[in-house]
């Protein structure tokens, strides 16, 4: 009888790994293509991780994993920040977009990464939609090029995926790159090799030619210092004439590409200007781009100050925020008045700086685990934080799932065994 549920129990794992495959292709889809589709794919991969043949091993993992009890522990800061939140319809809505810090870090427990032959197909589908989207973004840019290079003047970028979020696709190409250099270098017994090898080095290619061509400020930053920091930990190991010239190559990216490509070259120049405009003013304008997230966080670090301890409750930040613009800088239409755009001092303003603690918390775990693939998963997190530093990626639908995602896929990656330990 037991050799028989045994059977049956691996032909259900079996049927869950394909699953498990296309609910993450179908949330990837719909990071890029549709809100709906990317909730389908998160709620399909947790109810495939309740089946009774899977739950149990999964339940133990998630009692053992850090990062997924921090993740929980991080959801229950803003569930309890609305015992002291006036908005409880601002409270609710913020607290459902924390939802998938609940169900990922169990879901992903059903995701076969660790097996080379469903990553590889992962990656592929993951690299073919980026694509897509990139060759979308190129054909509006060949069609009309004065248009869309004028418009890095005022910080319009090109389109991208279909809500526009730039910032967030060019994270998502500076992770794939890490998941080709991945499959290229360190997959196990079985790297690329030949005409596979040949197209990842080209996608690497193309994704780092094109963030160029994009320039979101964000992702060149998280490239180059990815970049270097790969060569450093990495190449240095084996040779150090191959990491000094990958540094200089990296270093020498932004050069090249101010003189070759005419977005980048506007976005630096816009950069520029708004230094220089906001260096010789006494106030910051906030028609700026940069300076009116610096005013965020004036008006951020002061509500901050006020209520540092349990902060204003995640249903009042925005209420927060409004009477500081209308204190402080009133000819701020509502329309452009934001919370910090920080993920560290949002979390701050919501729920106090004591219960940010497992925000900070889940920033530093995924320094902890060890592997082979422990240097993409340093790496990740450290992109990711930098991130938060300069957006408050975690209080929207596509930053939340962005930020888990990556994180959850590595530590699949690095972890061998079916049964996760805190430490290796």
């Amino acid at each position: 009888m037991k050799h028989c549920y045994n059977q049956s129990a691996g032909r259900y794992k079996k049927i869950l790994d394909w699953v498990a495959l296309f609910s993450c292709l179908s949330m990837v889809a719909g990071l890029f293509f549709s809100r709906a589709l990317l909730s389908f794919g998160i709620l399909v991969l947790w109810l495939s991780s309740l089946h009774p043949a899977v739950i149990g091993g999964h339940w133990k993992a998630w009692k053992r994993d850090p990062f997924a009890l921090l993740c929980f522990g991080f959801f229950g800061t803003y569930l309890l920040s609305g015992l002291w939140s006036d908005n409880q319809a601002f409270w609710l809505a913020s607290v459902i977009n924390k939802l998938p810090f609940i169900l990922l870090p169990f879901a992903f427990f059903s995701v076969p990464f660790e097996q080379g032959r469903f990553l590889r197909l992962f990656v592929a589908g993951l690299v073919l939609m980026q694509l897509g989207v990139i060759a979308n973004s190129l054909l509006h840019l060949i069609m009309n090029p004065d248009y869309y290079i004028h418009g890095y003047h005022f910080s319009s970028p090109l389109p991208t995926t279909r809500y526009g979020d730039h910032i967030r696709f060019s994270l998502t190409l500076v992770f794939s790159i890490l998941l080709l250099l991945y499959l290229l270098r360190e997959s196990g017994k079985r790297p690329l090799k030949g005409a596979w090898r040949l197209a990842a080095l080209g996608f690497i290619a193309v994704f780092i030619v094109y963030i160029h061509i994009l320039a979101a400020k964000t992702g060149l930053l998280c490239l180059y210092l990815a970049g270097l920091i790969y060569a450093l930990f990495t190449v240095w190991r084996k040779s150090l004439a191959k990491a000094l010239f990958l540094a200089l190559g990296i270093l020498l990216l932004p050069v090249i590409a101010y003189f070759l490509v005419p977005t980048f070259k506007t976005k630096i120049d816009y950069v520029i200007y708004e230094i220089d405009k906001s260096s010789n003013g006494e106030r910051f304008d906030y028609t700026l781009s940069d300076a009116g997230r610096m005013i965020t966080y004036e008006l951020g670090g002061a509500a901050i100050a006020k209520h540092w301890f349990t902060g204003v409750g995640a249903g009042d930040v925005m209420d927060e925020m409004k009477a500081g613009y209308q204190r402080e800088y009133p000819e701020v239409s509502p329309d452009q008045q934001y919370g910090p755009i920080n993920q560290y001092m949002f979390t701050a303003l919501c729920v106090g700086v004591p219960l940010s603690l497992f925000l900070i918390g889940m920033s530093i775990a995924p320094f902890t685990y060890r592997g082979r693939a422990s240097i993409y998963l340093g790496l990740t997190g450290f992109i990711l934080i930098i991130s938060m530093m300069v957006e408050a990626m975690l209080e929207v639908q596509f930053g939340v799932f962005t930020y888990l995602f990556f994180l959850l896929l590595w530590i699949k990656i690095i972890k061998k065994n079916k049964s996760i330990a805190s430490s290796q």
